[in-house]
């Protein structure tokens, strides 16, 4: 792992992509510090800076996981990685904590531009630190997503373009949530359809229709326990699992000061959730 991580690490310093990360970084905490902290006065780095420039996610994680995967594939050293002693999680790893390492690295310089307003005013440094946790957690997440593209692509565009479109979709969730309906009975069918798509993707894995047929009756089960238990569950059911899916709605509690646990579990969680779907991507493409 520590192999890949150097090797890693190297290629984005030695590239342009760091670099243009950086510059975009600065320049966007630089306009929104100078706008909200230094124009108006406003203390509440995290509420007003961090929170602002989450959007920046959009560019960030394309430019940084398009090519960590796509790029071996396309150069065929791939082949040298799939073929070499090392394990599926030491390359996951080693390419997910290089580009962690880049996030963590503007995280000290927005901690830098935080602690920078208690020159001229009071702050508070654990909403500080909550804030810049939250930042990082999502960024982290969002890193995680586009590394399971990267490994499914075989282009750097259409890496980045994926990753681009999957990022705005997670931001757009809670505006989705807010227009999705409230009746219990669209809230099943959604819940079908999602058990069908479940079932298949058993059924490709391990080409066994017995696992699929199962998999997809304890889901039904499930869902009809639930609706003879708690109905009220599905009342507006869609708008609350998009709601739950949103990192960014989890991001928001950090923002606004709050360490909360649960949050920290959830992205921890949505992290390894993706990640183990990479190592399976590259798992199964070794094999073939």
């Amino acid at each position: 792992m520590i192999a890949i991580y150097k090797k890693e690490m190297k290629s984005y310093f030695t590239s342009m992509m760091v670099y243009i990360f950086f510059a975009l970084f600065i320049a966007a905490i630089g306009i929104y510090f100078t706008y909200y902290c230094l124009a108006y006065g406003v203390t509440d780095f995290s509420g007003y800076v961090l929170n602002s420039i989450t959007i920046l996610y959009l560019i960030i994680v394309p430019i940084l996981t398009m090519r960590l995967m796509a790029e071996e594939k396309k150069q065929k050293t791939d082949q040298l990685l799939l073929t070499s002693p090392l394990r599926v999680t030491d390359i996951i790893f080693g390419k997910y904590f290089a580009v962690l390492t880049l996030l963590l690295i503007a995280m000290v310089i927005a901690a830098g531009y935080g602690l920078f307003i208690g020159i001229f005013g009071k702050i508070s440094i654990p909403n500080l630190m909550t804030g810049i946790l939250g930042y990082f957690l999502l960024g982290a997440a969002l890193m995680a997503i586009g590394l399971f593209i990267s490994t499914l692509s075989e282009n750097q565009v259409t890496a980045a373009v994926l990753s681009f479109g999957v990022v705005l979709a997670m931001f757009l969730l809670p505006n989705v949530a807010s227009m999705a309906p409230g009746r219990a009975r669209y809230t099943i069918i959604i819940a079908i359809i999602a058990t069908a798509l479940i079932s298949y993707f058993f059924f490709e894995e391990t080409k066994s229709i017995k696992t699929a047929v199962l998999a997809a009756a304890i889901l039904v089960a499930i869902i009809v326990a639930v609706w003879f238990l708690k109905p009220t569950v599905y009342d507006d059911g869609v708008a609350n699992l998009i709601s739950w899916l949103s990192v960014l709605e989890r991001s928001n509690h950090f923002f606004s000061g709050i360490l909360n646990v649960s949050s920290i579990l959830y992205f921890i969680s949505f992290i390894a959730v993706f990640l183990l779907l990479s190592m399976q991507s590259i798992q199964k493409r070794r094999w073939k």
